[in-house]
């Protein structure tokens, strides 16, 4: 683990926030560069990736702190600590989702194109942020003797699942797959759905060997939240993929406005 990556003039450069500041230039950059091709001009993209940038966090930071509200009334001073992490994906991504709708409505862009485009770069960021996580180490896995683990956790040299690892590869590989689906002749904004779907998924999977509180049927909260978005997308993805095909295609049009 390093948790600091260099100074700067004596100045420390967390390595999760480096992450962080990261995926957003390279998620943007790229999105940018390739919003012509859903006829949409970078500059919206670029003045959206700095809106989403503030946005998620404010809401990443918020169900965070929610989620461990009574650490933080005993501390909270550390509320506005990011430095150790501490951000809910599932919160940043609805934040950013709003924002979103709001800077497209706002600007008259059509946002079920700018969902298809900023998908696949959604998942290469979350790929970059969890390296962050690793060498911080948080979100850290159970202990385990299988041949990779590795000392994973801030709070011990105990070999554990890399979880962070995990997360990295599988959004990597979700990157892939979106960016291959990047023409699809589904309805528009079918890949944000496929998204937030496959990321749940994979959410679930990982969270089986990540350490946390476990609730009922030994499932942790981010799995029960897990399970209730994907069967929403999945349920979304079916209906509007069911009136796309019966009205020729004309499903979201309506819609987009």
């Amino acid at each position: 683990m390093r948790p600091i990556l260099f100074e700067v003039f004596g100045v420390p450069v967390y390595s999760y926030g480096f992450a962080l500041a990261l995926a957003f230039a390279v998620s943007t950059a790229a999105a940018a560069l390739a919003s012509r091709r859903h006829g949409i001009d970078p500059v919206h993209v670029i003045d959206l990736g700095m809106i989403t940038c503030v946005s998620s966090i404010v809401g990443a930071r918020l169900v965070f702190v929610l989620l461990n509200l009574s650490w933080y009334l005993e501390h909270p001073g550390s509320i506005f600590v990011l430095t150790d992490g501490g951000l809910s994906f599932h919160g940043g991504l609805a934040a950013g989702i709003v924002s979103g709708i709001l800077y497209c409505r706002f600007r008259g862009i059509d946002r079920w194109l700018m969902a298809d485009l900023a998908a696949p770069y959604i998942a290469l960021g979350y790929s970059i942020v969890r390296i962050g996580c690793f060498l911080r180490g948080c979100c850290y896995g159970v202990a385990t003797d299988v041949p990779w683990a590795l000392p994973a956790s801030e709070l011990d040299d105990i070999p554990r699942h890399p979880t962070q690892l995990y997360s990295s590869a599988l959004s990597l590989l979700l990157f892939i797959y979106l960016y291959s689906r990047r023409n699809h002749s589904g309805f528009k904004g079918m890949l944000m759905f496929q998204y937030v779907f496959l990321y749940s998924l994979v959410r679930f999977a990982v969270e089986f060997v990540r350490e946390g509180e476990r609730l009922a049927l030994g499932l942790t909260l981010a799995q029960w939240v897990s399970l209730g978005v994907a069967v929403v997308a999945l349920a979304l993805t079916g209906l509007l993929s069911y009136r796309f095909h019966k009205t020729g295609g004309n499903v979201v049009d309506a819609e987009a406005s």
